[in-house]
């Protein structure tokens, strides 16, 4: 019995102990201040009068200032305005549903944060689209993490989709960016690891890396194709991959799908589907017609690794030293 008493006094004062060491207090240039573990989540609501639950968050000329790391619930139409991201703290943003169409700028800039995570949630439809003096829709000078299971349309109008001047890695969503210029614009390591990702453009474009978990397939086409043209990517059997139609004109294009096995492919132009694209996407159709898109003398495109490029290689050239 005097045992089981002492052993529950132990127990009390280990408690004790933990509990100390857990809320203790710590020094810096003799001021003493608590350590705070916690995350901030804040809501920012987007419209004619944009709000933000914290004070931190300042919206200016219709611009949205992110000025400490956290976690923002974005939601809602937003027009001619910018986020900019001034903390050096990583950011999380994620996005419920948003429409965001800038004629002034890019969308996003990341201008201090050495890492910003976007996050689609899921079953959400998210559109953004530049304008005026915009190097691109989405930059950042750090890395960007693309995550979620919702859709993300991006318009280009000026030059690129996503700018990094670091990393780039996407995992889980699907994402359709148009671009004048490039879609993605990556200083460092590109990876797609996972999701439904396609992107037009007519420059050169940055290959993911061999690290990527999902295979890619890069086209640089010797002719350009028009807006409104429907494709179909087709396994050798003539099974379906991915359909989807022209938001712009294009001679780049780079597509990664679950579905994309090593072997061979082919590219239909001018198919017809009897659904209804979303996003540029047919999700749900019988495809019927088309001929096959010829690089030079084949129009046969072999996946033999996880980043497969065809047609002139213009190299993974970038310019993050132009980022404006």
């Amino acid at each position: 019995m005097k045992s089981k008493k002492i052993l529950l006094i132990i127990i009390v004062v280990l408690i004790l102990v933990i509990g100390t060491l857990l809320l203790r207090p710590v020094f810096s240039n003799n001021n003493m201040e608590i350590i705070d573990n916690s995350v901030d989540e804040i809501d920012i609501s987007l419209g004619v009068n944009p709000t933000a639950s914290d004070s931190s968050v300042k919206i200016n000329n219709n611009n949205i200032y992110i000025n400490k790391g956290g976690i923002y619930n974005i939601s809602g139409i937003h027009i001619n305005g910018t986020i900019y991201i001034d903390t050096t703290n990583e950011v999380t943003l994620n996005f419920l549903g948003v429409t965001i169409v800038n004629e002034l700028n890019s969308v996003i800039d990341n201008r201090n944060s050495s890492k910003i995570i976007i996050n689609l949630a899921n079953n959400t439809n998210n559109i953004l689209s530049d304008g005026g003096t915009s190097s691109g829709v989405i930059k950042s000078v750090g890395d960007i993490f693309i995550e979620g299971r919702g859709k993300l349309l991006i318009y280009a109008n000026m030059n690129n989709g996503i700018e990094s001047k670091e990393n780039l890695v996407i995992d889980g969503p699907s994402i359709y960016i148009s671009a004048i210029k490039d879609a993605f614009v990556v200083n460092k390591e590109f990876l797609i690891n996972s999701g439904n990702i396609i992107g037009i453009g007519n420059n050169t474009m940055k290959l993911p890396n061999e690290l990527s978990k999902q295979n890619v397939m890069l086209f640089n086409f010797p002719d350009k194709y028009l807006e409104n043209t429907t494709f179909s990517l087709v396994d050798n059997s003539n099974e379906p991959i991915y359909n989807f139609v022209a938001l712009r004109d294009f001679n780049t294009l780079i597509i990664s799908t679950p579905n994309i096995k090593n072997g061979s492919h082919h590219i239909l132009r001018d198919i017809t589907c009897d659904g209804k694209p979303e996003n540029g996407v047919y999700s749900n159709c019988t495809v019927s017609g088309g001929e096959r898109v010829s690089i030079g003398i084949s129009d046969t495109f072999t996946v033999d690794s996880k980043s497969n490029w065809f047609g002139e290689f213009l190299g993974n050239i970038t310019n993050p030293d132009n980022f404006v």
